[in-house]
């Protein structure tokens, strides 16, 4: 859950002394670090990550992300207990979510929108498109 250094290269990254920080939350080590690599050094993010909802759940709250990327399925229990949880907590309720999932149903779908998703990716997923999706919810907050 370390943020690990990276160049700047970006105008929105270069233009604030604080870099957007983005919490990835997947048990999938390596989707979490095709993410990360590509939003820390192709994108300047600073890009913090979790395998469990437990952990995200912890990182959210210690520091604060911009926004978070979530998974559906995580080991300890599901992405929308986690996006449940972070609602209700005073600290990271008001904090933007996008699920990224293979596993999306219309019933998850409805739920996480009731718990205010901002948005879905599904996998597999091409970059930029996470990259085009982030920004716009960004944008808007």
């Amino acid at each position: 859950m370390k943020p690990r250094p990276n160049k700047q290269r970006h105008s929105h990254q270069k233009q604030s002394k604080i870099k957007t920080k983005i919490l990835i939350i997947d048990s999938d080590p390596a989707t979490a670090g095709l993410l990360r690599n590509y939003l820390e050094d192709e994108k300047g993010f600073l890009v913090l990550t979790a395998e469990t909802g437990m952990d995200g759940i912890r990182a959210a709250i210690e520091h604060t992300p911009d926004l978070i990327l979530l998974d559906i399925r995580l080991g300890d229990m599901s992405g929308l207990e986690v996006h449940e949880r972070l609602t209700a907590n005073r600290a990271t309720g008001a904090i933007p979510v996008i699920y990224v999932s293979s596993f999306f149903t219309l019933r998850t779908i409805e739920q996480a929108t009731v718990r205010g998703a901002r948005g879905f990716l599904s996998k597999p997923f091409n970059l930029p498109q996470i990259y085009t999706k982030v920004e716009t919810v960004l944008r808007s907050t």
